[in-house]
């Protein structure tokens, strides 16, 4: 099988119409074949010996240049693990070789169409994600492939993950041994494919920017005795907005052969091919333009954010003005909250007035285009802008939504448009995505309602964008620079049209009709939302047209004489009324779906009002049966035991009458048949993923609360937090790893839920409590059932804000799981043990290090003593205890107990052990930090090769091995060998956690010190200055790894002669160590000594003297007098003294203040504080 790239046709003919002026307008179409097949005979007619790309395509495209690329294609190559891995190294090398073959041509401004067949087409998505990602200044050139990529063309590529071929086993396993086709074509790879999901994620981000069209067979390719479909149209041609679709009727391997221009598909594909070529031209310069735009501004922003000096870069693109607005920009992202298929009724001067006032054509005011609109809850504020945004998509780059609720809601929202970036979940990397930009993007703030929001802190830096707000609050119009509308009712006629169209009633209609819908509307004062309502009641034959102001007075005088019970303003009362004419109208249905649909309205009421996933209820109502069943005494228990467990089972804290019956007989397409109950009259509405969420109109939402009596107000609460709770599996359930994405989503909903219903553990304090406990055992299963069902809410609570990040609320929760165990059953206890070794594991990741200390000696004591020092559990917490030591710069504890753990591990486990290999590499990193770089190196060495040959490698595991390892060799002066490997690192990270992940980062930094020990400091600056700007986005400014990348700048600098710019650096960097570290730790002996180098370059041996006596002095508290680092101090402490010709001052120990001087810039030494979290 031929490899690499081959030229099939090199035009010389470059315009592509007469009237074209003399530009190059050429094209690069490039084709890469399947699996099992040859970059030539695959596109090759067998009968008639065609080859299409070379004999056929010309003819109708003769300005474009035609290549295809060959590569290792066996099926027994995919094969085993390291699918991802394979994939990436065929992609990688597709990118070099299109890049140099372009760039030694001189085609480097061609545009790029892609056509792939098979597992081509998943080459190809690799290789664009990766070009997308080269951005920096020495790899900057492999990113023109994926700038340069106008359009693919996919034939029979499979798009879905793993299990759609884990379906198909049984059609592949009977043809891969008997089917031999004259190309050779086989299909074992189908069964191998892993890793396929990690490479449709990197894709997605990018799937916008491109012209896709999806080919599928359809004729079944026979082999075996049977016919199947090797890819399946659901699986080669996924449903995605702004994408073609068509059938090609040919096998799978047929598909891409042509014998001539009247072959099934060929006019098809040669269509779309004539016109994506026509338009690539003017897309790829569009895009080539901006794309250098956009890195001069990276870069300019970078070094802001970095030396707090604007750098100045000439503004070409200044935000487009009518007329020079595009009349069409490639749109790459719309939030999906702002789609609706609903028809729009009137508002069409407001869509006038700000598209007027965003669009305007005088000249730029220098920032971003602000529009206002304001107005009471339900007069369609928010759709307005869904529809401005969906009128004018094509004006914009991207459309995104911010949902203003609160401050907190808001970053969420900003962390959801930063990680569409391929940048971490917070809110400044969303902001700074928007802000470097080089095209024109919307951005609607929605429902900044609250007096004490400062909506300015929202509008990201720059001037390319226009923002929308909606707000209730008429004060915010002072931030609308570029105007401002209040929207009241709709219009009389607009209001008259939506009621009767709505609710059915057809046309023509008479004047009695019409005089009954005047009626409704001017009683609901011509609110949108009002008037939806009401058609969707009458719609629903809740009551007839004539008949709704009945209902609707009727439940208005209600309102009234409750209204001192509510805190609701004349306004929500008016369209309050609407609403409690359609819940009353499913409460008359009196059947079990309005039952729990009506329960469901108050349990929703206590969460967040957008996006409230389906399966909250769905999985509670499985997760509750399950549990209930593992606890059911089978046949054979007595019938003492069967007593207690029907009591036990009526003991449950509050739960919805649809949890209560789940106990028995789950059905969970209840929750179905409710929902639809309430979309049917408009009081939810689905969000556009396939019905998986829904939300509530804010109003809507505030409603739902306000009619349940203030008396019955916590118990709903608790039982929407209980309905919450079930819905989550314990950390100790092996199912529980897959409920991440989950977690993520009702974070929002428990966080507003635990405002009105904060979790309580009963408390059993002292022996009067312990015998109150052994008594409700025995005769109280209700109140045990309760305090067993407290303490699982808190341990599922802490797990879901252990693995979003929100360690503070973890620890809240799991101590005071931990407080009330202790109560109960005292310290001695598995239960407490295993809650106080995941509390340590927390309290580590806070850097509440002496905490994690104190708590885990007694778990290691306690499971020595019970369960052994040979087992698992001892030594994990033994391995725990060692880095707890060792990050608190505790050296010999940590070296001496991790000696200890990992020879019992290899005696106990294995010496091939997960848990020892992970053992082992900490031993290599402790080893490390005493400076023994070969011991170091040997354990990281063993310990990588184990991983890489184990049948389930853990690539994150693999690749941090290979950083330890790297590190290791740095110390032992092989700088180029660990750069390479460290290059490797950041690229697989990059590639497998995205490029501002911390660990990404951390590694950036350690190549950067590679770089500055082979003397490249120029790259060295260049990837610092870039990873830091990133790291403080995502991390803050005291975070460790910030502060070690700006140690390491401070270095480079040093090196390069700009000794103020490193002492500012680094005497900053020194007070945050402090800070967060504690003034006894390492890293602070570390920063000293590197001030202390710092002077001797500036020949200020008097301050370098100082500095290195702190370091000596502060070595002898906690990394002791024995460490290397201790040893190098105390030798320039001796040298300088000797050339200053002073007595050398002993440093003794002390905590107690220095009398240090204002004017002494010797370092202060004295007032020591405890370790702060970092």
């Amino acid at each position: 099988m031929s490899s690499g790239l081959r030229t099939l046709y090199q035009p010389t003919v470059i315009k592509l119409y007469e009237e074209d002026d003399n530009t190059d307008r050429g094209v690069d179409i490039v084709a890469v074949h399947g699996v099992g097949e040859d970059s030539i005979i695959a596109w090759t007619d067998l009968d008639t010996r065609t080859l299409w790309l070379k004999d056929l395509l010309p003819e109708s495209l003769p300005f474009a240049r035609v290549l295809t690329f060959g590569y290792q294609s066996e099926p027994a190559f995919f094969r085993g693990r390291g699918f991802v891995e394979k994939i990436q190294g065929h992609a990688t090398t597709l990118v070099a070789a299109l890049e140099s073959d372009r760039r030694l041509g001189n085609h480097e401004h061609r545009p790029i169409i892609f056509l792939c067949h098979g597992i081509g087409g998943i080459i190809v998505k690799q290789a664009l994600a990766y070009s997308a990602r080269q951005t920096s200044p020495h790899v900057g050139h492999l990113s023109s492939i994926f700038i340069s990529t106008c359009a693919i063309l996919f034939f029979g590529t499979p798009h879905s993950s793993r299990q759609t071929w884990d379906d198909d086993r049984r059609i592949t396993e009977a043809i891969i041994s008997r089917i031999k086709s004259k190309s050779q074509h086989h299909f074992s790879w189908l069964t191998d494919i892993d890793g396929l999901e990690v490479i449709n994620a990197q894709f997605a981000p990018l799937i916008k920017k491109f012209r896709i069209f999806f080919f599928w067979e359809q004729r079944p390719t026979h082999a075996g005795g049977s016919a199947q479909f090797v890819v399946e149209q659901s699986c080669a041609a996924p449903i995605i907005d702004d994408t073609q679709h068509s059938g090609i009727d040919a096998t799978h391997a047929g598909m891409i052969r042509f014998p001539g221009p009247e072959s099934p598909g060929y006019r098809v594909v040669l269509s779309a091919l004539m016109l994506y070529c026509r338009e690539a031209p003017d897309i790829i310069a569009h895009r080539r333009e901006a794309a250098r735009d956009a890195l001069a501004r990276a870069r300019a922003q970078e070094a802001f954010e970095l030396m707090g000096v604007p750098l100045k870069i000439p503004d070409q693109r200044s935000l487009p003005q009518e007329p020079g607005i595009p009349k069409h920009v490639p749109n790459t992202y719309f939030d999906h909250r702002l789609q609706s298929n609903e028809q729009f009724f009137g508002r069409g001067d407001a869509c006038g007035i700000i598209q007027n006032a965003l669009f305007q054509p005088e000249a730029s005011i220098g920032c971003h285009r602000i529009f206002v609109v304001h107005g009471m809850g339900g007069s369609g504020k928010t759709r307005l802008c869904s529809v401005f945004a969906q009128q004018n998509k094509h004006r914009y780059w991207g459309v995104f939504y911010v949902d203003a609720t609160s401050v907190e809601i808001a970053n969420q929202s900003f962390g959801r448009i930063a990680e569409q970036g391929g940048l971490q979940h917070t809110e400044s990397a969303g902001r700074y995505f928007l802000s470097q930009s080089p095209h024109p993007w919307l951005l609607i703030i929605d429902n900044a309602d609250r007096k004490d929001l400062e909506v300015q802190g929202f509008f990201p830096s720059g001037n390319r964008g226009h923002i929308l707000i909606t707000t209730r609050n008429p004060s915010l119009r002072k931030w609308g620079n570029a105007g401002h509308i209040a929207l009241k009712g709709l219009k009389q006629e607009e209001a008259l049209q939506l009621l009767l169209n709505r609710a059915g009633i057809c046309k023509p209609w008479d004047t009695s009709t019409e005089s009954a819908g005047q009626k409704v509307i001017r009683a609901l004062g011509y609110l949108a939302l009002a008037v939806t309502l009401a058609a969707d009641a009458i719609y629903e034959r809740a009551c007839q047209l004539t008949g709704y102001l009945d209902f609707y007075d009727y439940h208005r005088r209600k309102r009234w004489q409750r209204q001192q019970e509510v805190d609701a303003t004349r306004d929500d009362v008016l369209i309050y009324s609407a609403f409690d004419v359609s819940l009353e109208h499913i409460q008359m249905k009196t059947t079990t779906a309005s039952k729990d649909a009506v329960e469901l309205l108050s349990i929703v009421s206590f969460y967040h009002f957008d996006q409230i996933p389906v399966s909250i209820f769905s999985q509670a109502i499985i997760n509750l049966h399950k549990a209930e069943a593992a606890k059911k005494p089978d046949g054979s228990a007595s019938w003492w035991r069967h007593a207690v467990w029907k009591r036990y089972q009526s003991s449950h804290a509050p739960l919805p009458h649809f949890l209560q019956r789940s106990l028995e007989h789950p059905e969970p397409q209840c929750i179905e048949e409710a929902l639809s109950e309430l979309y049917r009259v408009s009081l939810i509405s689905y969000d556009s993923n396939q019905n998986l969420t829904f939300s509530l109109h804010p109003l809507v939402h505030t409603w739902a609360r306000d009619r349940i009596h203030p008396n019955d107000r916590a118990e709903w609460a608790s039982i929407a937090l209980n309905t919450l709770a079930h819905s989550l599996l314990l950390p100790s359930d092996p199912k529980s790893g897959s409920q991440a994405e989950f977690q993520k989503a009702i974070y929002s909903h428990l966080n507003e839920n635990l405002k009105e219903c904060p979790i309580t553990i009963t408390q059993f304090e002292g022996l009067f409590g312990k015998f109150q406990l052994i008594y409700a055992t025995v005769f109280q299963p209700s109140a045990l059932a309760l305090f067993q069902e407290q303490i699982a809410m808190a341990v599922k609570y802490t797990h879901l804000y252990a693995v979003t990040g929100r360690f503070k609320e973890a620890v809240y929760y799991l101590s005071m799981v931990k407080n009330v165990l202790v109560q109960v059953v005292g310290y001695n206890n598995d239960k407490t043990v295993l809650v106080m070794f995941f509390l340590s594991k927390i309290l580590w990741g806070l850097g509440r290090l002496e905490e994690a200390i104190s708590i885990q000696k007694h778990v290691v004591e306690y499971r020595t003593r019970v369960l052994g020092p040979e087992s698992r559990e001892t030594l994990q917490a033994m391995d725990h205890l060692s880095n707890c030591y060792w990050l608190h710069g505790q050296y010999s504890e940590a070296l001496h107990l991790q000696t200890v753990t990992t020879e019992q591990m290899k005696k106990s486990l294995g010496p091939q052990d997960k848990d020892t290999l992970g053992a082992l590499d900490t031993l290599g990193t402790i080893l490390g930090s005493w400076h023994r770089f070969q011991e170091s190196r040997e354990v990281h060495q063993k310990v990588l090769d184990a991983r890489e040959a184990a049948k389930e490698a853990n690539v994150l595991d693999v690749l941090t091995s290979k950083c330890n390892l790297a590190m290791a060799m740095m110390g032992l002066g092989l700088a180029e060998k660990a750069r390479g490997i460290l290059q490797d690192v950041f690229e697989q990270r990059k590639q497998h956690l995205g490029k501002e992940h911390p660990w990404t980062l951390w590694v950036l930094c350690y190549l950067a010190k590679a770089y500055i020990k082979l003397g490249r400091l120029t790259d060295a600056e260049d990837i610092l200055i870039e990873g830091i700007a990133a790291a403080r986005r995502g991390l803050g400014d005291d975070h460790l790894g910030v502060l070690l990348g700006r140690g390491a700048l401070a270095r480079v600098y040093a090196r390069q002669g700009r000794l103020e710019e490193a002492e500012e650096i680094s005497l900053d960097v020194f007070e945050r160590v402090t800070f967060s570290r504690g003034p006894l730790h390492p890293d602070c002996v570390y920063a000293m000594w590197k001030l202390g180098q710092l002077f001797e370059l500036q020949k200020n041996l008097p301050r370098a003297l100082s500095w290195y006596n702190a370091a000596v002095e502060r070595s002898s508290y906690r990394l002791t007098r024995e460490h290397p680092l201790a040893q190098m101090a105390v030798r320039r402490v001796k040298v300088i003294s000797e050339e200053l010709d002073i007595e050398e001052t002993p440093s003794h120990h002390s905590n107690e203040h220095d009398g240090h001087d204002e004017n002494d810039e010797s370092p202060r030494t004295g007032t020591l504080q405890s370790t702060r979290t970092w």
